[in-house]
């Protein structure tokens, strides 16, 4: 029987860039395909919105405004403005719900005051959306302050995978073939290529991307795609945490050159061509070192600001997973002159946010994933008491039933939120078996009953619209059981 690690490294080979649709994206593709129309119609929600499974506010708000946009644009019949009018109303009482929300999505604050003018322009009665995002007109100025106008049309920067931003009135149409990557796409985003084709900035190459990625997808895309590295890099690194993955070397070996391959001065990004990252570059390198691949550590300093690290350029909040992944780097890198200095930064950042119980961050709207992750980076590094709560604050916070979960009025997501808390816990286990053996197997219990594979798992990861990456996810519950197994000898 072959090992379940080798199955799943296979299938990434076999079928990449496995994530779930984006009711956002589609709503773009709808004003050019009609069969991204049809799917459209057919997904919108029972209560009037578009969007993940979960109602995460953000990620419903903007894929409900990109929706009604599209019908509107491209509306023939009455049933459309039935379903505009729902959307609408869904709009009028979620908008105001947006604080309730970890994190907002990625460029909601560029990207919502823009579908907005566009659903004006197209006549539609935003009024009370309007007021509803009025707080948000001062956060949509700071973030245009951080972007150099002269990189907005840089394939070097980031702002082009959310280029619909600029609106159909700002779009430099003239700039848009040298942002072109070569598959064809602006920044592998379905959006930003969509609405280029549909502001008059078309060309054949965006439009075979478009047709490629529907067919690629069977009939709905993504918010993002190709992401082979981002895909390869975090898959390799939750099965680096439960096992030697010099155990499966014929099988990590080609993922690993293709990582080596695209390393660049500045590490890598999600593509070999999209700009390069932290919080990929410090998993890579992770991963390069424990294969005996090591790369020049000074490339992380690149990312190094006064008192924190960034993942991106021009980013209006920092990420704390950048951090404990960089941890997790800088751990591999014993002779590095400047490793202490750095890690003490690391540390001082994620403790300063500690204080309150866990950690919530921007790629995922559990923070069970920030915590768990942030735990198995500190322990061993920091002393125990900095830590306590937060290993206790897992503990505690397991139901009866041995799940643990965030949002309990939506039962799906604790099926990965379990496996997060159950991945920190066990790696502690195995460090130094101080976690309660009934925690982990009440947790372990709840797990096995409930995790069938990937197909109904939800959207939790944070893009420009909620997501779940499927071989990402995968790994994670692999990594979990592998753990398990080792401790208690699958019991």
């Amino acid at each position: 029987m072959t090992h379940p690690f080798k199955e799943l490294l296979i299938d990434i080979q076999r079928r990449p860039n496995a994530i779930s649709a984006s009711a956002y994206d589609m709503a773009w593709l709808a004003w050019i395909m009609p069969s991204a129309r049809d799917w459209l119609c057919d997904a919108q929600l029972p209560d009037g919105s578009w969007g993940a499974e979960l109602e995460y506010y953000h990620d419903r708000v903007i894929s409900t405004l990109a929706a009604i946009n599209a019908l509107a644009a491209t509306s023939t019949n009455g049933h459309d403005m039935k379903r505009i009018e729902r959307g609408i109303r869904y709009l009028k009482k979620a908008t105001w719900r947006l604080s309730q929300d970890f994190t907002e999505t990625v460029g909601f604050e560029l990207l919502a005051p823009a579908l907005l003018q566009i659903g004006r322009d197209l006549g539609l009665d935003l009024s009370e959306v309007d007021r509803a995002l009025e707080p948000l007109e001062s956060i949509h100025q700071e973030k245009l302050a951080l972007i150099p106008p002269s990189l907005l049309y840089d394939r070097r920067c980031t702002a082009p995978h959310s280029l619909e931003f600029v609106g159909f009135d700002g779009l430099d149409r003239a700039a848009i073939p040298q942002l072109r990557f070569a598959n064809g796409s602006i920044h592998n985003s379905p959006a930003a290529t969509a609405f280029c084709e549909v502001a008059g900035a078309s060309c054949p190459a965006g439009c075979d991307y478009l047709s490629a990625t529907l067919e690629y997808y069977e009939g709905a895309v993504p918010n993002v795609t190709p992401f082979d590295l981002y895909e390869i890099t975090w898959s390799l690194l939750h099965l680096y945490l439960a096992e030697d993955l010099t155990l499966f070397r014929k099988a990590v070996q080609p993922l690993m050159e293709k990582i080596k391959t695209s390393w660049g001065s500045e590490g890598i990004g999600i593509t070999e061509e999209f700009p390069p990252d932290l919080d990929n570059t410090v998993a890579a390198y992770t991963l390069l070192s424990t294969l005996g691949e090591t790369p020049d550590p000074s490339v992380l300093e690149k990312y190094e600001e006064s008192d924190h690290f960034r993942c991106y350029q021009f980013e209006r909040n920092i990420s704390l997973d950048v951090h404990t992944h960089l941890l997790m780097a800088l751990r591999q890198a014993p002779d590095f002159p400047r490793r202490d200095d750095m890690m003490l930064k690391a540390i001082n950042i994620l403790i300063r946010y500690l204080q309150s119980g866990f950690i919530a961050d921007k790629w995922h709207v559990s923070p069970y994933y920030s915590t768990a992750h942030a735990l198995i980076a500190l322990h061993g590094l920091v002393s125990y008491p900095l830590i306590q709560d937060q290993i206790e604050w897992l503990c505690n916070t397991q139901q009866d039933d041995g799940r643990w979960t965030f949002y309990p009025r939506f039962p799906p997501a604790a099926v990965e939120e379990t496996a997060h808390a159950l991945l920190a816990l066990l790696v502690i286990q195995k460090r130094d078996g101080s976690i309660p053996d009934g925690t982990i197997k009440r947790g372990m219990e709840f797990l096995m009953a409930h995790y069938t594979g990937q197909t109904n798992l939800p959207a939790l990861w944070v893009e420009k619209t909620a997501y779940h990456p499927t071989h990402i996810a995968r790994s994670i519950f692999l990594a979990t059981f592998s753990l398990y197994e080792q401790l208690y000898d699958g019991c």
